[in-house]
């Protein structure tokens, strides 16, 4: 019976070790940053025939059943310094990227199964996670000079 025991005390001592080994190697943070990624960068753009293909090539391939979408195309370098040298704290753990990036908005249409795409360069803020973006929080608008 002691033997028995101590095999699910070895096997538990072994699952945690595993836990902590995966969060002090940074594993969950690059995860979360796997997931931003996936949902919003797109570099280099993917081609498709129409605007309204690429939007749909793009939400259908993700998984991503939102009104709006937006992808980012630049190099994963310049997206994650955001939450560094490539931008502006903001409220909370946001920061507002320095330079503009080209970006495209899907746009659900009204029939709810297609979407509309829109270009632009503009730049965005972001929620940042162990120096990593973590979620796209808005589009900066540009304001008219007074």
């Amino acid at each position: 019976m002691a033997l028995k025991g101590s095999y699910y005390t070895l096997l538990l001592s072994l699952v945690l070790l595993g836990a902590w080994l995966d969060l002090a190697s940074g594993q969950s943070q690059r995860r979360t940053n796997d997931r931003f990624l996936r949902r919003h960068w797109d570099n280099p753009k993917t081609q498709a025939p129409t605007s309204t293909t690429y939007c749909d090539l793009q939400t259908n391939a993700r998984g991503l059943a939102k009104k709006n979408n937006i992808f980012i195309h630049a190099r994963i370098a310049l997206i994650n310094n955001i939450c560094t040298t490539g931008g502006t704290p903001s409220i909370g753990n946001q920061s507002q990227s320095i330079r503009r990036f080209r970006l495209t908005v899907c746009k659900l249409n009204a029939d709810g199964n297609t979407y509309t795409e829109r270009r632009l360069a503009r730049r965005i803020v972001v929620s940042c996670r162990n120096k990593l973006p973590v979620r796209l929080v808005r589009i900066i608008r540009f304001r008219p000079s007074v």
